[in-house]
């Protein structure tokens, strides 16, 4: 049976425990109340700046094609002639300037609005976190009184509960029950002190975290005025470019009437000159009949040349097509295998983060796309080492299996045969229209130096103008990408002029899957994301001090234990000394001492 003092602390251990409890539920109701708050108030500042950044790139493109229309009508008032039709395109060109700069005045308005609205709910939100901070503190205050005055009474019902059953039980357990108070008292202490501990911790932390509120603050308003000085200054250097232009006009105008009058005069001298250039035309055509026969008997000669040298590069191409498939089939072999181990790999880290996440995190998992680990594997590499052979075989053959390469050839040979010498053009002439063709695309490649199939794709990619469809660019960017291309090749590492034909083919045999390699090895390498790192890092830091825990209840549980077998011990002990035969021999039994220090105990 059950003493009463045990059924008392029992009591007394539920009822601070409730308490306790009660305590701790309203603290982390006014914590996760605040949590929720900054969770809403973040997730609308995320909102509100994907809304500015929309708003600044719609400002921008707007502005940019405004600027553009702006621009292009600059060069159409050099053909007006007349003063007035001049000068209504000038007044309309203002009205556009001052359509854009009124653009920009009223999304600068709107942003420090905004601005000034922020001002306002920081405000507020400091002025609500204080109110919470002072009412988690006075129901702190309340609950540590309420605290104390219970242990106060849950003390003097387990006093008077053991004074009850000491007289009950007389002076048998004396010695047990002042061990027992001292462990109660020392535990009350502990108890209070912990809490104390609690207590400033969560201080300090209410503390910092109304710190980072305010650097959060901070940090977002001198944002917010960089990003306003900068409209500022684009506005500036806006007007002072529409200050530029109109002057320029100014003076181009002026320039072109003085001009007018100096062409009167040029058109006379170059009259007169026209008469005696008529002259020198027929000498010259004279000689050129007489020229044009020596050079077509050595276009003949040269001709033949050509075609022997031709058959000769031809047979030469078939080898290297042979050698160079025979080499890339045994690499993507080599390549696949490699592939299926990384693959699996791979699987078996993602079922690793699947049970971190289920039996660990207890999250739901979503496996990453089965396309992860397919895409880019095609039909084995059969392919691409064909389109690298053709490729690389067009300075030659002239036929490729790429439709977008043949028509970017197509383009080149219609907008940069200036890249030709005259000379070789008119060695051309006698030829087919396909052979001249082929020779003067070989001829521009060479100028722009594409030595292979990487440097083919790479000249192809400059002259892409969607990728998806694979459209090209319109013929008058055609310079622009050729000088484009040309910039960008020589700032690169390419193969020195004097390397073989056969070393060629094996670079660029070298070269064609490279592409291939790197989007399989980025593919792998975003299977775990940088957001999944980290929770594994966390995982393992919060699953080792859970670990250092549970070691330490495991030693103080081993020790309650050692603790209770020895109270047993020496109770069985006591017991045993009080019961033996040899006290009844004895004129002071050990029983009557002990009964009497119990009357003496009480009676003081």
């Amino acid at each position: 049976m059950e003493s009463r003092s045990n059924q008392q602390i029992a009591e007394t251990r539920a009822h601070i425990k409730a308490l306790t409890t009660e305590g701790e539920s309203e603290v982390t109701a006014v914590r996760i109340a605040r949590d929720q708050q900054e969770n809403e108030r973040r997730i609308s500042q995320e909102v509100s700046r994907q809304a500015r950044r929309r708003k600044l790139l719609y400002e921008a493109e707007g502005s940019a094609r405004q600027n553009a229309v702006v621009a292009m009508k600059w060069s159409s008032l050099v053909d007006k002639e007349v003063a007035q039709e001049l000068k209504a395109e000038i007044e309309a060109q203002r009205e556009a300037c001052d359509g854009i700069i009124e653009v920009k005045d009223s999304l600068l308005a709107e942003f420090r609005l905004e601005l000034k609205q922020r001002d306002e709910e920081y405000v507020k939100a400091l002025k609500k976190q204080a109110e919470d901070v002072d009412d988690l503190l006075e129901q702190m205050g309340r609950q540590l009184a309420s605290l104390r005055q219970m242990h106060e009474e849950e003390v003097d019902e387990v006093e008077t509960s053991f004074m009850q059953e000491r007289h009950e039980r007389m002076q048998a357990h004396e010695a047990e029950v002042q061990a027992l108070m001292s462990r109660r008292r020392e535990r009350e202490e502990s108890y209070l002190e912990a809490r104390k501990h609690r207590i400033e911790e969560d201080q300090r932390r209410l503390e910092a975290a109304r710190v980072q509120a305010a650097e959060d603050y901070s940090v977002l308003k001198i944002k917010l005025e960089t990003e306003i000085q900068t409209l500022e200054k684009q506005l500036e250097e806006m007007r002072a470019t529409y200050q530029l232009n109109q002057e320029k006009l100014d003076y181009n105008y002026r320039v072109l009437v003085e001009r007018d009058t100096e062409n009167t005069t040029t058109i006379k001298h170059q009259k007169r000159k026209l008469t005696r250039m008529a002259d020198v035309l027929s000498a010259l055509r004279a000689k050129h009949a007489r020229e044009e026969k020596r050079y077509k008997q050595e276009n003949a000669e040269l001709t033949e040349d050509y075609k022997r040298v031709t058959e000769q590069f031809k047979d030469l191409q078939a080898k290297f097509q042979h050698f160079e498939e025979s080499d890339t089939r045994r690499y993507r072999d080599v390549w696949q295998m490699n592939e299926e181990i990384v693959t699996g790999l791979m699987r078996k880290v993602l079922q690793a983060d699947k049970i971190i996440h289920e039996q660990q995190l207890g999250l739901h998992w979503f496996p990453p796309s089965e396309q992860l680990f397919v895409a880019g594997r095609g039909d084995g590499g059969s392919t691409h080492p064909a389109s690298s052979a053709d490729s690389a075989a067009v300075s030659s053959r002239g036929s490729v299996d790429n439709d977008g390469v043949q028509r970017m050839l197509g383009l080149l040979c219609d907008e940069a045969g200036f890249l030709v010498e005259q000379k070789v053009l008119k060695l051309l002439e006698p030829l087919p229209v396909e052979e001249q063709n082929l020779l003067k695309i070989d001829s521009i490649l060479k100028v722009l130096g594409v030595q292979g199939a990487a440097d083919l794709q790479k000249l192809l990619s400059f002259f892409v103008a969607d990728a998806e469809s694979g459209e090209l660019i319109h013929p008058n960017d055609a310079m622009k990408a050729i000088k484009a291309f040309i910039e960008e090749h020589q700032r690169g590492t390419r193969d020195s002029l004097g390397q073989s034909s056969r070393s060629l083919a094996s670079t660029q045999g070298a070269q064609g899957p490279r592409g291939e390699e790197r989007e399989f090895w980025e593919r792998m390498s975003s299977v775990i994301s940088g957001k999944t790192y980290r929770v594994w890092g966390a995982l393992e830091r919060a699953l080792q001090r859970y670990h250092t825990l549970l070691t330490s209840r495991s030693g103080v549980i081993d020790e309650v234990r050692d603790l209770q077998q020895q109270n047993d011990e020496l109770k069985a002990l006591l017991n045993q000394y009080l019961s033996s035969k040899i006290n009844e021999d004895l004129h002071v039994p050990p029983t009557h001492t002990i009964r009497l220090d119990g009357s003496s105990f009480h009676g003081g």
